[in-house]
């Protein structure tokens, strides 16, 4: 189950406890939201890579099936971010509705099967295996998710269930806006932003702002790589 906290309550806990350590301390709220959305983004990915959970899973109904005009093969573009799983398992299922009861529901009817480029080949040595609308594959170049066995149907939408990742700080965001963050995960959540916090207010007096910036962008990079 995700938390009900807000990112607001979330920034706002973490900067009272920075200013609790270090009064003079000169962090912002935009600097403590970027880190919060930074460090929550990491420990959710691997929170749900652990889980065998729908609790973060985001479905996606009526995806627009495009024709590669190169190629002329089917393919969706990835409505949001996803995350980067082995066998990309961020992509939990990928449905689309065959001519079968109209009132059940699309993911029941024919699923997608995870293939990539060079496994794909031996599919085609086997008619059992061949891809077939009854029994069809996808495989993911970059944003772009590529389908076999649907080319002689004339397949317009998909459903997807994706482990999107949280969106980017930007000008738009909206503090008040509930994180959908693991609730147990807050303590550690909350240590890491307070632990980053203490960390830049200790840099020498004489930095000035760019200085300081750059080594909240080094702390933050090294800190998602581990």
């Amino acid at each position: 189950m995700a938390t009900q906290a807000t990112l607001r309550y979330i920034v706002f806990d973490a900067l009272r406890a920075i200013r609790e350590n270090h009064p003079q301390a000169n962090v912002t709220v935009t600097q403590v939201a970027y880190w919060a959305i930074v460090h929550a983004d990491r420990l959710r990915k691997i929170h749900i890579g652990q889980a065998d959970s729908g609790a973060h899973l985001a479905t996606f109904l009526d995806i627009d099936v495009l024709v590669d005009s190169s190629t002329g093969r089917n393919y969706i573009v990835l409505p949001a971010a996803i995350y980067d799983f082995d066998d990309d398992k961020g992509i939990d299922y990928i449905t689309y509705k065959a001519a079968l009861d109209p009132n059940d529901p699309t993911f029941t009817s024919v699923q997608f099967t995870r293939t990539t480029v060079p496994a794909s080949r031996r599919l085609y040595m086997n008619e059992d295996e061949r891809p077939k609308p009854s029994d069809p594959y996808f495989y993911r170049v970059g944003d772009r998710i590529y389908f076999l066995g649907c080319e002689q149907i004339n397949l317009l939408l998909v459903e997807a269930g994706l482990y999107t990742a949280l969106l980017p700080v930007d000008a738009a965001l909206d503090l008040d806006a509930v994180l959908d963050f693991p609730p147990e995960l807050l303590p550690q959540l909350k240590a890491e932003l307070v632990g980053l916090g203490l960390f830049i207010t200790k840099l020498p007096e004489e930095y000035d702002v760019a200085v300081k910036e750059n080594a909240i962008n080094i702390v933050t990079a090294k800190d998602i790589q581990s």
